[in-house]
C-alpha cells in the first residue's frame, strides 16, 4: 500500500483558501486507473477533474469543497487498500486520528462517489466537522475577585438598503428607534454606511440583552434592519475601560493556550443516524484571568469623566497603586474613545504637573532647598525666553514650597538655570516617566522628556512644555513613585505577569528620602493653601495642578495627586485651566473612589 500526500489548492472567488484537504492513494498518480486518477487530481485541488472519474460529478465536486470548509486548518490523508481506507485526520493542534472507510468502483472502473471513502458514519446528507473549543465562560476576575469582564450574548443589528427608501430616513428610523438606549447615534454616519455596504448590509452596532429587549420591537419594524446573536467578552455595564482591548487579547490568548478540539461527523435525521466524535481532547484547565483592577474604583472613575467638569472635551482618569503598581482603575469618556485610548497611550505637554520632576532635580542637585528663599515675579526672562505667571500673578520673594504650591511658572523657569542637561530626564526617569514597559494585557506609553541644554528648551520643558510630552498615564505613574518614597514604580494589569521595560540596567536608583519628603510636602500644601485647595476637605490628600499651553488652542487642564495607596492623574482636554479637572477630581475621590480604596 502506498500513500500520496499533497496540499490542496482551493480556488473560491478567485481566491486561494488558506486550509487545505490532503489525501493520498496506493497507486502512483500517472497510473491510468480512474481510482488512481481520481485520488491524484484531488490532490490537486482539482475538484471538476477528480469528480470526473466518478459516477455522480456534482455531488462529488459539490461534497469536496464543503468538506475542505468544515474541517478548517485541519488536514486529511486518504490510505487505500483493497477497497478499505484509512483516514487520518490532523487537527492544528498536530494531534491525529483515524477513521476507516471504503471506497468502490463501478463496472467501468469508475469511482462510486460515496462520502463514506473518508469514514463509514458519513452520507451525502452528513459531514465531517472540526471545532476548537474553548472556555469561554473563562471570567477577567478584579482584585477584589468581582467579575471585570465574562462572556455575554448580545445581538448585533445590521441594515440593508431598503427598496424606495432613503438611506437618510432609514437612519432617522434606526435612531428613533435605539433612543432609548443609544441617545447620540450619528444618522449621517449610519446612512453613509448603509450606502456604502449594499446587499451585504452593514453593520451598526451590538446591544446587551437588556438594550436588546428595549428596543428590539421598534428596530423590527424599520425596514432593512436584521439581526444575529454573538458571544463577546464584556465589561459589566458603566464599567469600561480602554484597557478592555488589551485584556481582551490577553483573554483569547489563553483561550487558545488551553484550548481543545472535536473533529466529528454530523448526524442524519431522516435516516436516523447519530454523528460520530471521531476526535477530541478537553480544553486543558485554566485559572480565571486575574487583574489589579478594582472596579468599584473604576466605576468612581467612569462616574467622574461622564460627569459636567468636562463638557464635551476629551478626559480621562488614571489609578495606579504606588505600593505594587498596579493598574487600579483607566476611565475615559465618549470623546475621549473616539481617539483611541489616549489615557493610555495619548501624547501631551504635562504643563505644570512636570515642576515636580524639575523640582525633585533641583532639590537632588542641591542648588534650592524647600525652605530656601526664592523670587516669584509676574514674568521673567531666561536665556532669551519670557516666562511669565498665570495672569501674571507676582508673589514677590517666598519659600520655594510656597512658589511650588502657588505653581510659580518664573520660579521653575529661573531654578531651571542649575541643572545639567540631562538632570531632568534622569529625574523623570527615576519617576516612571519617559520608560517604556511592556505589560502583559496593557498597552502604554509614558512619555517623553528631552535632554536640554541652557536655553529656550530648558526653560520651556521645566514647566512641561517644549517637547516634554506624557500621558494620563504616566503622569499617574510618576505620581505613584513619588508616593512610593522616589522609587520607580512598576507598571502591571494581570496579576503573576512579568513587566518588561527598555531599561536593560534595570530601575534607576530612587529618589533621595529628603527630596522625597520635600516634595511630598509641597504637594500636600498645594492641596491645602495652594492651587488645589477646592480639595482641601479630603485628609492626606497631596498633588499638584498643571495647564499646559497648546498654540492658538484652548490650554489643557490637568490634576496629578495621591492620597493612601491610591495615586492618579486627571486629564481634561482643551479645559482652559487647571480648574475643572481639579473639580473632576473631587468627583472621583468623594464620589467612591476613597471608599473602595479604605474599606
Amino acid at each position: 500500500m502506498t500513500s500520496l500526500t499533497r496540499r490542496l489548492r482551493l480556488p473560491v472567488s478567485g481566491a486561494l483558501l488558506s486550509t487545505a484537504l490532503v489525501l493520498g492513494g496506493c497507486s502512483a498518480p500517472w497510473s491510468d486507473s480512474p481510482t488512481d486518477s481520481f485520488v491524484s487530481l484531488v490532490n490537486d485541488g482539482d475538484w471538476a477533474g477528480a469528480a470526473g472519474y466518478t459516477d455522480d460529478p456534482d455531488a462529488a465536486e459539490r461534497y469536496l469543497t464543503e468538506m475542505d470548509g468544515s474541517i478548517g486548518e485541519t488536514s486529511a490523508q486518504l490510505d487505500v487498500d483493497d477497497g478499505s481506507t484509512t483516514t487520518t485526520w490532523t487537527v492544528p493542534s498536530g494531534d491525529e486520528v483515524t477513521s476507516e472507510g471504503s471506497l468502490s468502483t463501478a463496472d467501468d472502473d469508475t469511482v462510486v462517489w460515496d462520502p463514506a471513502i473518508f469514514a463509514s458514519s458519513l452520507t451525502p446528507e452528513t459531514a465531517v466537522s472540526y471545532s476548537d473549543d474553548r472556555t469561554y465562560g473563562l471570567p477577567v476576575l478584579d482584585a477584589r475577585n468581582d467579575t471585570q469582564m465574562s462572556w455575554t450574548t448580545v445581538t448585533v443589528f445590521t441594515a440593508t438598503p431598503d427598496d424606495g427608501t432613503d438611506p437618510g430616513q432609514q437612519a432617522s428610523a434606526i435612531a428613533e428607534a435605539v433612543r432609548p438606549v443609544i441617545d447620540d447615534l450619528d444618522t449621517d454616519s449610519v446612512a453613509a454606511q448603509i450606502a456604502d455596504a449594499g446587499e451585504d448590509g452593514a453593520t451598526l452596532f451590538a446591544l446587551r440583552p437588556e438594550d436588546t429587549a428595549t428596543v428590539a420591537g421598534a428596530l423590527d419594524s424599520v425596514a432593512g434592519v436584521t439581526s444575529r446573536e454573538e458571544g463577546r467578552l464584556l465589561s459589566p455595564t458603566g464599567t469600561a475601560s480602554p484597557v478592555d482591548g488589551d485584556l481582551r487579547a490577553y483573554w483569547e490568548k489563553r483561550l487558545d493556550d488551553t484550548a481543545g478540539w472535536t473533529l466529528t461527523t454530523t448526524g442524519d435525521d431522516e435516516r436516523g443516524l447519530e454523528g460520530e466524535v471521531l476526535g477530541q481532547k478537553q480544553p486543558a484547565h485554566s485559572e480565571p484571568v486575574r487583574t489589579t483592577m478594582d472596579m468599584g474604583v473604576q466605576a468612581a472613575a467612569r462616574r467622574a469623566v461622564d460627569a459636567g467638569s468636562a463638557g464635551d472635551r476629551a478626559a480621562s482618569i488614571v489609578a495606579i497603586n504606588p505600593s505594587t503598581g498596579g493598574l487600579v482603575a483607566s476611565a475615559q469618556n465618549a470623546a475621549a474613545d473616539r481617539q483611541g485610548t489616549p489615557a493610555m497611550t495619548g501624547q501631551f505637554p504635562p504643563g505644570s504637573t512636570f515642576k515636580t520632576v524639575t523640582t525633585a532635580a533641583a532639590l537632588s542637585r542641591g542648588t534650592v532647598g524647600p525652605d530656601d528663599e526664592v523670587e516669584c515675579p509676574a514674568q521673567v526672562e531666561v536665556d532669551g525666553r519670557v516666562i511669565p505667571n498665570d495672569d501674571d500673578f507676582d508673589l514677590g520673594t517666598v519659600p520655594m514650597h510656597t512658589a511650588f504650591a502657588e505653581s510659580c511658572n518664573t520660579t521653575q523657569a529661573l531654578i531651571s538655570r542649575g541643572l545639567e542637561p540631562s538632570d531632568m530626564k534622569d529625574t523623570a526617569a527615576q519617576l516612571g516617566l519617559g520608560v517604556d514597559f511592556g505589560a502583559p494585557g496593557m498597552t502604554s506609553v509614558t512619555g517623553s522628556v528631552p535632554v536640554t541644554d541652557p536655553g529656550a528648551a530648558r526653560v520651556e520643558s521645566a514647566i512641561g512644555q517644549g517637547e516634554v510630552l506624557a500621558s494620563p498615564f504616566g503622569l499617574a505613574l510618576m505620581e505613584a513613585s513619588v508616593a512610593a518614597g522616589g522609587r520607580m514604580v512598576t507598571p502591571s494589569v494581570v496579576q503573576g505577569e512579568e513587566t518588561t521595560s527598555d531599561r536593560p540596567e534595570g530601575a534607576p536608583a530612587p529618589l533621595d528620602p529628603a527630596v522625597v519628603d520635600a516634595l511630598r510636602a509641597m504637594m500636600r500644601e498645594t492641596v491645602t493653601s495652594g492651587t488645589a485647595s477646592s480639595l482641601s476637605d479630603i485628609d492626606g490628600l497631596g498633588g499638584k495642578t498643571g495647564t499646559a499651553e497648546i498654540g492658538d488652542g484652548a490650554a489643557h487642564g490637568w490634576f496629578v495627586g495621591s492620597v493612601g495607596d491610591l495615586a492618579f492623574c486627571v486629564f481634561i482636554e482643551g479645559a482652559d485651566s487647571s480648574g475643572p479637572a481639579v473639580e473632576m477630581a473631587g468627583d472621583f475621590l468623594r464620589d467612591g473612589a476613597l471608599d473602595e480604596v479604605t474599606g
